[in-house]
């Protein structure tokens, strides 16, 4: 198991970085928009909801992304990052139990606008900040995927207490916090990779913590979406790692609190 799911991990990256150098912003927007796509037939599937019904959803999530490009970003991000405080909430507060706005399925369902329209959105905006090298799009990537993968191998190796074992019993806080340090970790690369003074590299490492934070938040929203429906994976089509949405969960929470964070730091405009 570990085998083919470092080799999907592996694959996926390469096709994804290459996507990211080779196309152009509207290449990316297209290619992004139809992992969405799937994420969200996943996430309605998750909900409840038919085949036929999850189509559906998904073809609202691609018209809603379509629409937030005439929204300025901040406040795309400004509501997303609201409601990924309320996610924490959902995960640490209400734990294994839905709370009031989970428990029904109509409110889940659309939650998942929540969750993967702004991600869309600030990925497509951080392509397009600089179409011919994504190098600040790449950073978010490496910070989450270094985050998964040592919260991964770190929890393996000294995971003792958990996390949050009523959502997902397999995370610790030790996993939790060898992401957090690789996060951090690599958001100094890439602090020193685009030539910030120390106390922007600093800024940058506790960047990293918070994005690594969230994305924590966002695998656990996730873990708690699959357990209300009783499966482990919202799909199969990915080797080791089940579906589009298991595989982008993190990154959904991380985009909207990165953008913000390179906004202020002056990286973005």
């Amino acid at each position: 198991m570990l085998k083919t799911r470092l080799l999907t991990a592996f694959l996926a990256a390469c096709v994804v970085l290459g996507g990211l150098v080779t196309l152009g912003t509207m290449g990316v927007a297209i290619g992004l928009g139809a992992v969405v796509a799937l994420a969200a037939f996943e996430w309605s599937a998750l909900c409840g909801r038919q085949a036929m019904a999850s189509v559906f959803f998904a073809g609202l999530v691609i018209i809603l992304g379509l629409a937030s490009l005439r929204v300025p970003l901040t406040g795309v991000m400004g509501v997303a990052l609201v409601g990924w405080l309320w996610a924490a909430c959902e995960v640490f507060v209400f734990r294994g139990r839905p709370s009031a706005l989970w428990r029904n399925q109509d409110l889940r369902l659309f939650w998942g606008v929540l969750v993967l329209v702004p991600a869309w959105r600030g990925c497509v905006a951080l392509k397009a900040q600089d179409p011919g090298h994504p190098w600040i799009l790449v950073w978010l990537l490496t910070m989450v995927w270094t985050t998964d993968s040592l919260a991964y191998f770190a929890g393996r190796s000294y995971g003792r207490r958990k996390l949050a074992p009523l959502v997902s019993p397999g995370k610790t806080w030790e996993g939790a916090v060898g992401g957090l340090l690789g996060a951090a970790f690599v958001g100094a690369l890439g602090a020193f990779g685009l030539s910030f003074p120390i106390g922007g590299v600093i800024e940058a490492m506790v960047l990293g913590v918070i994005v690594a934070a969230f994305s924590v938040v966002g695998d656990l929203l996730e873990s708690k979406a699959k357990r209300l429906a009783g499966v482990k994976d919202s799909g199969r089509s990915l080797p080791g790692h089940g579906g589009f949405l298991d595989r982008i969960d993190a990154l959904t929470a991380a985009v909207p609190i990165f953008v913000l964070g390179v906004i202020w730091l002056g990286v973005v405009r």
